[in-house]
């Protein structure tokens, strides 16, 4: 295990040269000679180095010309280089680490954010183990960074022979692309330990960088506390049951930023949406056409990292440049809103043709939902089911009553001690109106169309994964948060007084964030596993079976309670995930059930033969019409007489736990 550890940590260093060579690098091509602070023009060239990658990544795998990716990267490095020296490059850098408390936060921000991710897919003596979602989630985005390796356009790694639609896949394809050109690192270092770090960086810097120009260091640096350490209340509701006080990240739904890396495309699509909010208060105070060229490029396909993010930055932009038009009669910023809105709406529909089929119309769902399943209030319900039944103006009041409750604990709930926020936002509207500017009107577009489609809508399929826009929600208004807590601070003339509500604010903010680190490895260990048993049947896969070769794997049955007593589970049986095709890298005809029912795809029928051919060898003629190679299962997912009236099937290999199956064609 020592070993291994020292293998990671070398991968990493690796790891981080490289993409400053292949991200950082040809970003800095664009920024060098723009006037900025040092940790703008680092954010800015991360961020713009990252998206010429993936499109660079994008046009030569259409053109099948993938072979010339790391030539041009190697001519941008060098081209950077000619137009920055060394020595400007290292002072760049030399000049935002002096900042103690900036590295201080930065270290504590990326191992609280990390270590969600960190244990993951590590091989441990027992074989592979996840904890929390990460043998879904996470899986999930591995596979497509091993899809994408292959090929490009990519094919769905969940569903074989079908294309890859209906998912906003941009920051799989960054992440492919740079597992494609140095495989040596490993799919499962790089999702679990290597991009977490980068990503997370990149999330404290965005916030540092805005809040510092805006409103000063000091705020800045407590944007990135609230980046990576607050969480919401639920800590409060967990000790008024007479639970713990660190737990209770979700008991009001939304997840906290301290999770959020476990989710790639949202964490790089607020990355983008921070870097654009600091590119336009860079416009607003310059004027220079420089700046909206670089919000063009980097929004000019957000909604094909992540829609929520693409979504609320075009409606955001298009209300600031409406808000400048009105005022001083600027087109600038309205054009371009309009033309960004038009260009990821187009892209959208490139790769989700039917992304607005997933929403439905259902006002406050999440907080009707909040007070009863997760609260646990059913007399809210009683009694507002009896104010529609009576159905009278007054009763109507009531119910009005009974709604603004629930949306008050819904959004303060998940809030947090970034409520602080919303004093600051109203101090200015009713005390300092006349100061609001165009950076202003852009965030409260952001909190209020983030914050409205979780209020109005619930997706198809899934109903809860509307969700994630709150995240937008919640990274934004800690920034105000921040600005509230600084200017507070002010406020208090005594030093000791002074020093102990910073404290209390940072008491009052962390429980959760905290508390997530004691459900996760505390109070729970790894939910599932991949054994030393299933590695080696995966690796004969691996090794055996042609590229194109087809899998067929029992469908997911739940109920893994009643055959297992301990967990971790074996990941079959704890969840539909995509582990066949991540571990040894062929195709299982159908796995990961349900993220094809979240993104579209039509199982049932496929579903239906295939659970009936593991019953009952009624569907053989389906392997053949599907052409299935081979059938892989682990023992305990088979009936005792499986082979009997199956003489079709060889048995190519077997252990303890796994059998193989060669289908005699």
């Amino acid at each position: 295990m020592i070993s291994e550890l020292a293998l990671i940590l070398i991968k990493f260093l690796l790891f981080l040269l490289l993409i400053f060579l292949t991200w950082f690098l040809p970003g800095l091509i664009f920024i060098a000679d723009k006037k900025s602070n040092p940790e703008e023009k680092i954010l800015f060239s991360f961020v713009l180095g990252m998206i010429i990658f993936s499109v660079l990544g994008i046009f030569l795998g259409l053109f099948r010309l993938r072979f010339l990716l790391l030539p041009i990267l190697i001519a941008l490095c060098a081209y950077s280089f000619k137009k920055t020296s060394p020595k400007e490059i290292f002072l760049l850098f030399k000049e935002i680490l002096k900042e103690k408390v900036f590295k201080v936060i930065l270290i504590i921000g990326i191992l609280i954010q990390g270590f969600i991710n960190f244990p993951s897919g590590m091989r441990y003596p027992e074989g592979y183990l996840f904890w929390s979602s990460q043998g879904h989630d996470g899986l999930w985005h591995v596979a497509l960074m091993e899809e994408i390796k292959t090929r490009f356009p990519p094919k769905n790694p969940l569903y074989a022979g079908q294309p890859l639609f209906n998912y906003h896949y941009g920051s799989d394809i960054l992440m492919g692309e740079f597992y494609r050109l140095f495989p040596f690192l490993g799919s499962l270092d790089l999702y679990f330990r290597f991009y977490p770090v980068i990503f997370s960086i990149l999330l404290g810097l965005g916030a540092y960088a805005f809040a510092k120009r805006r409103w000063g260091k000091t705020t800045g640096y407590w944007a990135m506390f609230f980046t990576y350490m607050c969480g919401s209340f639920g800590y409060i509701y967990s000790l008024l049951n007479k639970g713990p006080l660190f737990t209770g990240e979700t008991i009001f739904w939304a997840s906290q930023g301290n999770t959020i890396l476990g989710n790639p495309p949202h964490t790089m699509g607020i990355i983008i949406l921070t870097a654009i909010l600091t590119a336009l208060q860079l416009w607003q105070k310059e004027k220079k056409t420089n700046w909206l060229f670089l919000i063009i490029f980097l929004g000019f396909g957000l909604a094909t990292v992540k829609v929520s993010s693409g979504l609320v930055f075009v409606v955001s932009l298009i209300i600031a440049g409406l808000y400048l038009f009105i005022l001083k009669r600027e087109m600038a910023l309205l054009l371009i809103g309009v033309f960004l809105g038009l260009s990821n709406f187009g892209l959208l529909k490139l790769i989700s043709p039917r992304a607005e089929s997933f929403l439905i119309f259902s006002p406050l769902w999440f907080p009707n939902n909040l007070m009863t399943a997760r609260l646990g209030n059913f007399d809210w319900e009683l009694r507002r089911q009896h104010y529609l039944w009576v159905n009278t103006w007054k009763s109507w009041l009531r119910i009005i009553q009974l709604e603004a409750e629930a949306i008050f604990l819904f959004v303060v709930g998940n809030s947090g001690l970034r409520i602080l926020g919303l004093f600051a936002i109203i101090g200015k509207v009713f005390k300092k109106i006349k100061e609001i500017d165009v950076i202003d009107i852009f965030l409260y577009s952001v909190l209020i169309s983030s914050l409205g489609v979780v209020m109005l809508f619930i997706q198809k399929g899934l109903v809860f994964n509307l969700i994630q826009f709150i995240q937008i929600y919640l990274h934004f208004l800690g920034f105000f948060a921040a600005a509230a807590t600084v200017w507070l601070l002010k406020k208090i003339k005594t030093k000791a007084t002074r020093a102990a509500i910073a404290l209390l604010i940072i008491f009052l903010a962390i429980p959760t964030a905290i508390g997530n680190l004691f459900d996760f490895y505390v109070r729970s260990g790894p939910l599932a596993k991949v054994s030393t048993q299933e590695i080696a049947a995966l690796n004969w896969l691996k090794n055996n079976l042609k590229k194109e070769e087809i899998v067929l794997t029992v469908p997911f049955q739940g109920q893994a309670e009643y055959r297992y007593k301990n967990q971790p589970w074996p990941i079959s049986a704890w969840y539909s995930t995509p582990y066949v095709f991540v571990f040894s890298n062929r195709y299982a005809y159908l796995s990961g059930e349900e993220q094809l029912m979240i993104t579209g795809y039509q199982t049932e029928d496929d579903l239906k033969i295939i659970k009936s051919f593991f019953k009952d060898n009624s569907q053989e003629s389906f392997l053949e019409e599907k052409n299935i190679s081979y059938i892989y299962a682990r023992k305990d997912e088979l009936g005792e007489n499986f082979l009997k009236g199956r003489s079709y099937l060889k048995t190519v290999f077997e252990n303890e736990e796994v059998i193989i199956y060669k289908v005699i064609k």
